[in-house]
């Protein structure tokens, strides 16, 4: 057994755990004594570790790889399919346009989802690398906006900013924070009944800042929450509505890599666990304040 008394023991196991650290270490020349048989130990754990992470690179790799060649090859198809689907409504009419108008909707499902899939897959394998910098919140804000725009006008649905401050500033990438905005306005006003509202408020805190997004919907229960930002997922209630349940899962894992972070509230005079059906749903997005690292509690 090894002597923890030992100064001169645990030199060598500082100085073993420096280099794994610093990914320089190198086992020594073999005898029987009990440090260097935990020295062979480590440098066994190490190569399996170093070999373990560079097998998961590579399926990584491989699976950006695919997801990037199955958009590359379905590119074509796809635009075929909205050409014939332009010449069929305009010939057709009643029903057989009525069936023309579900199968574009189910193009445009398709093509969204090859497109969030290839977002994911670059984001992940770390090909899409964001650039947070401190900028102000309003522009930010008007894109996602703007880019919801035209479907919550066709649906009725009333979008509520108003009383924001112009001088909030944060620190994020605006491209793509603006994508992650997009997608929980977008669901939004995809479950906010015609003539509803959905409220869009900032607020600032010493560390982050929180832009909330409340809607008028069917709202979210208990067992719901913990599942609402994992891949595909779609709540049961609700499958006739569009959708593929991606949107959430990215807007998380782009408002992560910026070290900020999302939580689903319950709305005022609700319980702080979930809101109750049919009043509504509401996310909190926070944005970190400063372009230097901060802990976030779960």
């Amino acid at each position: 057994m090894i002597s923890l008394g030992s100064k001169h023991t645990f030199a060598l196991l500082n100085r073993m755990l420096d280099d794994a650290a610093a990914g320089t270490f190198r086992e020594s020349d073999y005898n029987e004594t009990e440090l260097s048989r935990l020295e062979s130990k480590w440098m066994r754990f190490l190569s399996a570790s170093t070999l373990s992470q560079a097998n998961l690179e590579q399926e990584r790799r491989s699976i950006q790889g695919l997801v990037s060649d199955i958009s590359h090859q379905v590119k074509t198809p796809i635009a075929n399919l909205r050409l014939y689907e332009d010449i069929l409504e305009e010939r057709l009419d009643g029903d057989d346009r009525e069936l023309v108008r579900h199968l574009i909707r189910e193009t445009e499902l398709l093509e969204f989802l090859i497109h969030s899939l290839v977002k994911i897959s670059r984001l992940e394998s770390g090909t899409i690398q964001l650039s947070p910098e401190i900028q102000p919140l309003s522009p930010l804000l008007a894109d996602a906006q703007e880019r919801v725009e035209s479907k919550r006008i066709k649906k009725n649905v009333t979008l509520d900013s108003t009383g924001q401050k112009d001088n909030i500033f944060a620190c994020f990438d605006r491209k793509w924070t603006a994508e992650a905005l997009y997608n929980i306005l977008d669901n939004a006003v995809k479950y906010t009944p015609p003539g509803g509202t959905v409220t869009v408020r900032t607020e600032e805190y010493p560390m982050f800042v929180r832009i909330r997004i409340a809607d008028q919907g069917p709202g979210v229960t208990e067992d719901e929450i913990p599942h609402l930002f994992e891949r595909f997922y779609r709540s049961p209630r609700f499958h006739e509505k569009e959708g593929v349940g991606l949107g959430l899962y990215l807007s998380r894992e782009i408002i992560r890599k910026e070290g900020g972070y999302i939580k689903v509230c319950a709305m005022p005079g609700q319980s702080p666990a979930a809101s109750e059906a049919g009043h509504g749903a509401e996310f909190s997005v926070y944005l970190r304040k400063t372009d230097s690292p901060v802990t976030v509690r779960s």
